[in-house]
């Protein structure tokens, strides 16, 4: 996976890379404004939405994270991807696509079904006789594999970071040249 569209500050930074795959260039050239405001936006959306390590991602819940973006980007709530944004979803999820991203999605998934699960749990429940379901031998056991899932996610998040920042092949093999590299190109970043 080759490092695309980095995030510093809390705002997407573009560099001519990002800017040369055809689908986010055609939301850039789409947007005749001199600052390309318009253009940021859309941009920002899709990086935002689908960036592994986006500060969004904290709201796993994908329509609520969507809810948010459209929001805070657009401040219209009733906004909704053009075609140009939605090829452009589809071509940054190829780019991004490896098995360690997508085992790490899953995972987060998963962690967020468990989180679910316990808070649906009454701790307190009692059977018909009152003696307690669980015991609080069953919530140690629940909170040390709680540490255990967290640390294996902060675990597969640094090899999917090590593994975005340590490749610098283009998709089909061919090595990065000098200025296709995004560590060496000016990079630039929109208001």
């Amino acid at each position: 996976m080759h490092k695309l569209f980095d995030i510093q500050d809390g705002k997407v930074v573009l560099n001519a890379t990002e800017l040369a795959i055809p689908a986010f260039k055609k939301i850039y050239d789409s947007d005749r404004s001199k600052a390309k405001d318009e253009a940021f936006k859309k941009i920002s959306y899709i990086i935002f939405m689908y960036k592994w390590d986006s500060p969004y991602m904290g709201t796993i819940n994908i329509s609520e994270r969507e809810d948010i973006l459209k929001k805070e980007l657009f401040n219209n709530s009733k906004w909704e991807p053009d075609d140009l944004v939605k090829e452009a979803i589809l071509r940054y999820k190829e780019f991004q696509h490896t098995f360690s991203l997508q085992f790490l999605e899953n995972n987060m998934i998963g962690a967020v079904k468990l989180m679910d699960y316990y808070e649906r749990i009454n701790w307190d429940e009692t059977d018909k006789s009152g003696k307690p379901i669980y015991s609080s031998r069953d919530l140690a056991a629940n909170l040390e594999k709680a540490g255990n899932i967290l640390r294996s996610l902060d675990m597969l998040k640094d090899k999917v970071r090590k593994e975005e920042l340590e490749n610098d092949k283009v998709r089909g093999g061919s090595e990065v040249g000098a200025y296709e590299n995004s560590h060496s190109l000016k990079q630039f970043s929109f208001k």
